[in-house]
């Protein structure tokens, strides 16, 4: 029979099947074909064929072909790791303070969305503690890029009914980092959910792990929530760094105009247009900053480096040359984050 994937970890996972059940399963033969390199064969959303024996037991046979996947590079090991399959929709969870507001954390969320093809929807939560003029200003800025924009608040009910509509239809991901109040913001959404909630770091403003693997909850109506743990950091694996522009989309129209096309690395190169762009204004300097980071990061990586296991960027070539400019600015405006 069929099954869906509600969680999963060390390698059992629990699996709501089709006859209405759910059952704890392990994988038939301990391998998904074609997934064996990565961190975890299976994730939250994924559809698998099961297969029942007379005693009961039940075992993941195979799995279905995946509409996408939602996932990071795990660092520990050292591999891809997937956290929700087939989704709709990818909800960005932050705050505007305790913990800080971190546009590039969500630069870098905005572009595991873009690989998995689907919109992303950054929910502000804890709204009720007040939203800076610069906040508004970079909230402002992504749904300029055409990214949706959901404020709310968990603690006073301010637009989670909004929120709720939003997800209709939709199988929808949460994802943010530790602290924001995500777990509260889904026990607003549906109360019987009972997700549990943890208390923030004062010396560091940081958040503690509550939620420790990825799970599915299908709501009343019918709408599935992929649940993932708070992180610290999104490593970014997997994407050629000659195309990391694609990712960006106030750069990715500006490439062709590059006087040397798609050789063009967007830092010093006379006819970059990109970095006229930021000099122009028409860049944000942090955006701009965040592919830089994000870009040099993949290029140290193994996969794109003959050195293998440079755990630092390449340094950047000497000399006044054109870029500069942007580079400063890029600088200047830079934030002094934990995550990227």
């Amino acid at each position: 029979m069929r099954g869906l994937i509600l969680s999963g970890t060390n390698n059992v996972f629990s699996v709501l099947c089709e006859d209405g059940e759910r059952r704890s399963c392990a994988i038939k033969g301990k391998r998904i074909k074609d997934k064996e390199f990565e961190y975890n064969a299976l994730a939250a959303g994924d559809e698998v064929e099961i297969e029942v024996d007379e005693g009961g037991q039940a075992l993941v046979t195979a799995l279905t072909t995946r509409r996408n996947a939602f996932g990071r590079y795990n660092e520990k090991g050292r591999a891809h790791q997937s956290m929700a399959a087939n989704i709709d929709l990818v909800v960005c969870v932050a705050s505007p303070s305790f913990p800080p507001f971190r546009p590039r954390f969500v630069d870098r969320v905005a572009i595991l969305a873009e690989a998995a093809h689907v919109p992303l929807l950054i929910a502000l939560n804890k709204t009720d503690l007040g939203v800076g003029e610069e906040i508004e200003e970079r909230l402002a800025l992504y749904e300029k890029l055409g990214y949706g924009i959901h404020r709310c608040s968990a603690e006073s009910g301010r637009g989670v009914s909004e929120l709720i509509n939003l997800l209709v239809g939709k199988t929808s991901v949460f994802v943010g980092q530790s602290g924001v109040g995500k777990s509260s913001l889904l026990n607003a959404i549906e109360p019987g959910l009972g997700r549990r909630t943890g208390e923030l770091s004062e010396k560091f403003a940081r958040g503690k792990h509550t939620t420790t693997m990825a799970e599915l909850f299908v709501l009343p109506g019918g709408e599935r929530i992929i649940d993932t743990p708070g992180v610290r950091r999104l490593a970014l694996r997997g994407i050629d760094p000659t195309r990391l522009d694609a990712y960006y989309p106030e750069l990715a129209p500006l490439t062709p105009q590059c006087e040397f096309g798609l050789s063009c690395t967007h830092t010093d190169e006379a006819g970059c247009r990109i970095t006229r762009a930021v000099e122009e204004g028409l860049v944000h300097p942090d955006r701009y900053e965040s592919y830089l980071r994000v870009r040099f990061e993949l290029e140290a990586n193994a996969e794109y480096s003959a050195k293998e296991g440079w755990s630092v960027p390449p340094p950047r070539r000497a000399g006044g040359k054109r870029g500069d400019g942007a580079r400063r600015q890029a600088r200047y405006h830079g934030r002094k984050e934990e995550d990227d």
